[in-house]
């Protein structure tokens, strides 16, 4: 019997509106603002999770330890949103990995289809933390069986 490939999970994906306040005077969006892209699909990522990796209540957080971004092409101002995707590609003991892209937008469905241009890279160091002790903590099972859910092999 042949075995089975192993299933990609589908990243996450977020629409990501470029501004027109966005955009320098060659109409190429300002290297800075890529930071800003990706924090909000970080965010839309882990919201989209908030059961198990935010609580209001709780002293447990997660903080950014480390990002690194790519600039492949350079973003245009435009009417149609790219698209920012995250998926998990490592999870530790206290800390975990993203790898992020913005790319042209491709349809929701269970496939990783790969799209036309990709546009920025970046790679992302999450680690938990604890904000009552001011220090690093392990993540919690419930993070942990969550953040699985979104592992996925490395696409860049």
């Amino acid at each position: 019997m042949a075995e089975q490939p192993a299933v990609r999970p589908v990243p996450h994906r977020y629409a990501c509106h470029v501004r027109f306040s966005d955009v320098d005077v060659y109409g190429h969006v300002n290297n800075v603002k890529y930071f800003e892209y990706y924090q909000e699909a970080r965010i839309a990522f882990l919201l989209a999770r908030a059961d198990q990796l935010y609580d209001p209540d709780s002293t447990h957080r997660q903080v950014v330890a480390r990002i690194d971004v790519d600039y492949r092409r350079p973003l245009l101002f435009r009417p149609d949103p790219y698209a920012v995707e995250t998926r998990v590609t490592r999870i530790g003991t206290s800390s975990y990995d993203l790898e992020c892209r913005i790319v042209d937008p491709v349809p929701d469905t269970d496939e990783l289809s790969e799209p036309g241009t990709v546009y920025s890279t970046a790679e992302v160091r999450m680690v938990a933390f604890d904000t009552g002790s001011g220090r690093s903590r392990p993540l919690t099972e419930e993070e942990r069986s969550r953040l699985q859910e979104a592992l996925g092999p490395r696409a860049c």
